[in-house]
């Protein structure tokens, strides 16, 4: 995240994390928090977890998830990375 737009960050990401952890408006949704780097400020993790793709997609098209998918659109993000794990190929129920 661009310095000088962490706190336009954190006010949208505010609304995106909490909203995403509110069933009624996320109830797919199963875990999401922000984490901030020890050693870099500037960056920022998101870890989130849903029911299935299905959840994932419906996400996407909330209000709460439009306050990040704006700020990115305005220039404030630096560089994106996405990975998407998955458990269901790992044997067991642990």
């Amino acid at each position: 995240i661009k310095p000088e737009r962490i706190d336009d960050f954190l006010r949208a990401m505010e609304d995106d994390v909490t909203k995403s952890r509110n069933k009624s408006l996320d109830p797919g949704c199963v875990r999401f928090d922000l984490l901030r780097d020890r050693e870099d400020p500037n960056k920022f993790y998101f870890y989130e977890a849903y029911t299935d793709d299905v959840a994932a997609a419906f996400h996407k098209t909330t209000s709460h998830y439009k306050s990040w998918a704006d700020f990115k659109a305005s220039g404030g993000v630096t560089s994106q990375a996405v990975v998407k794990v998955a458990t269901d190929s790992i044997p067991g129920y642990w």
